[in-house]
């Protein structure tokens, strides 16, 4: 069956990419035609599936390059089709009419919800897990719910590619027999003693007591232990120390970012460990990792008008997101306006709930150096509304019903430096704009 199927499903593949419309319908026939056709088609030699609240498509992109940079034939799903029907499509892409596979290796985006799905038909090589928080509430239900599945799925043969600096990540390995590599970030300039920002985790998983952190990073990663010795932050080999030049310094080598966010740190640790532990030189993985050409998905630059800045996608109903936003924000010294907004809560579903934003650290924005803050969108009013919560001066708060207007109200509207929070709907409708304005 499955040489009948699957160069139908390539041949269907074929068309689609000549008509621009590169999706994940073959995969969905494939699936519908046989629900077992993962199994049937050829795994390459290395498999590396990654997961997480925050940073797949980053970490899936930064390594997809080191395997280029070292003349591997690699294959991804960096077009974000993480749900099951697009990991079939990947496979496809990379196996031939039989089903053979022609890359040495694939590296797989996976929704943490679909982890407990993919693994049922195949078992990866490696498993980066990046971090897990509250997310898409509607849809995932607790964190909790999310790990226990993602834990299920683990088996022994499964080396794990953990962040040791979130405690939720590193209690995966507790009853893990199977092969363990983590990494992680020092203490460093930014870090903090305490912060506003919602935990969680801040129980130990093992007797139950809270956990006593010696300092954050952001949200609930930093370096953590249980008062009764039953559980800590585990010790990193390759540990990352963050430097304030844009770069940070792992096995004495220094690596450059893109933008002084420190969530860059953790997507390329994850690559850089991983890569090594494939037996990656490590004079190829840094050379890759400081001549990337992989666009930083989160974060983009622009000029529009008079007007200079930054657009932040920022994930609704993921507080983890905003609050890299904001802290990236909070750390900008000049003037700046904030304009946050979004044109539906979910991209999944027809919702209204937004009690996520009172989990999003707001009271960063209380700061002299944020001169404007502008609210668009239908629910702009309710933004304003938390905004309000966060005792931010109604004075310096502009709030439009629609974002339909948005480039002109960037334009016209900004003091100093703008600095764009939205969602994925507007999000990329102005970054389009802005191309198409370079051209």
């Amino acid at each position: 069956m499955k040489y009948l199927i699957i160069p139908l499903c390539k041949f269907i593949q074929f068309v689609l990419v000549k008509l621009g419309r590169g999706t994940s319908y073959p995969g969905k026939l494939a699936l519908k035609l046989d629900k077992n056709i993962l199994k049937k088609i050829d795994k390459p030699k290395t498999t590396i599936c990654i997961t997480g609240t925050t940073g797949k498509t980053s970490i899936c992109g930064i390594l997809s390059e080191i395997y280029k940079h070292a003349n591997i034939k690699v294959g991804n799903n960096l077009k974000g089709a993480n749900l099951k029907r697009g990991i079939v499509t990947l496979f496809l892409e990379n196996c031939t009419l039989t089903g053979k596979m022609k890359a040495d290796v694939l590296v797989i985006e996976v929704d943490e919800r679909y982890v407990k799905e993919i693994f049922k038909d195949f078992t990866p090589t490696y498993f980066i897990i990046n971090n897990l928080s509250r997310d898409q509430l509607a849809r995932n239900g607790h964190f909790d719910l999310v790990w226990q599945e993602i834990n299920n799925a683990i088996t022994d043969d499964i080396h794990l590619i953990l962040n040791a600096d979130d405690p939720m990540i590193a209690k995966f390995a507790i009853k893990h027999k199977g092969k363990v590599s983590y990494y992680g970030m020092a203490k460093n300039s930014l870090s903090v003693k305490s912060h506003n920002e919602f935990l969680d985790i801040m129980y130990c998983p093992i007797c139950h007591k809270k956990l006593i952190f010696d300092y954050f990073h952001y949200g609930n990663l930093g370096n953590y232990h249980c008062p009764n010795n039953d559980f800590k932050r585990p010790k990193v080999e390759h540990e990352s120390y963050y430097n304030d030049d844009f770069s940070f310094t792992i096995d004495k080598q220094k690596i450059k970012m893109n933008n002084e966010a420190i969530y860059n740190v953790y997507n390329l640790s994850a690559s850089y460990v991983t890569a090594l532990e494939d037996g990656i030189d490590k004079k190829i993985i840094v050379e890759a990792l400081n001549n990337l050409s992989l666009k930083v998905k989160r974060l983009d630059t622009f000029k529009l008008g008079n007007a200079q800045g930054v657009l932040l996608l920022s994930k609704n109903e993921t507080p983890m997101s905003y609050n890299q936003s904001l802290n990236y924000i909070s750390k900008q010294k000049e003037d700046k306006t904030v304009i946050i907004g979004f044109d539906r809560v979910s991209g999944r579903y027809d919702l209204k709930d937004l009690s996520w934003l009172y989990d999003i650290n707001f009271e960063l924005l209380n700061n002299d150096s944020v001169k404007r803050i502008i609210c668009v969108g239908p629910f702009a009013h309710d933004i304003a509304l938390r905004l309000k919560y966060a005792n931010i001066d109604p004075e310096i708060m502009m709030t439009y019903d629609s974002s339909s207007n948005v480039i002109d109200i960037i334009k016209e509207k900004t003091i100093g430096q703008a600095y764009c929070m939205f969602y994925f709907d507007i999000f990329y409708r102005v970054k389009d704009y802005i191309h198409k304005e370079v051209k």
